[in-house]
Formats: C-alpha cells, sequence, structure tokens
C-alpha cells in the first residue's frame, strides 16, 4: 500500500472515529451513540416539519 492510500486511509478513520482522546465521547457503534442519533434525527425531522 502506498504512503498516500496510507494516509488517505487514516484521515477517513479519523472522520469516522474521531480522536481517542477526546472526554466524554461517544463510540459511534454504542447503542447509546445510536439512541442519541436517532434523537436528533428526529428533531431536526420535527425542526423541518414545523418550517415548511
Amino acid at each position: 500500500m502506498t504512503e498516500k492510500k496510507k494516509r488517505r486511509r487514516g484521515e477517513w478513520l479519523f472522520q469516522i472515529f474521531g480522536p481517542p482522546t477526546v472526554n466524554g465521547a461517544l463510540q459511534g457503534h454504542s447503542a447509546e451513540a445510536r439512541e442519541a442519533w436517532k434523537r436528533r434525527v428526529e428533531q431536526e425531522r420535527a425542526a423541518r416539519r414545523r418550517k415548511a
């Protein structure tokens, strides 16, 4: 694998998982994170409905 591909893959993984040292961060694959995501999506949908 070339150095450029390694760097791109590392940047992509960082965008998904973020820095491992952030205090209080939710893991993207945890049940808690999924529920928080669902709540946020529903809040955004409700806000769009009110706006329209």
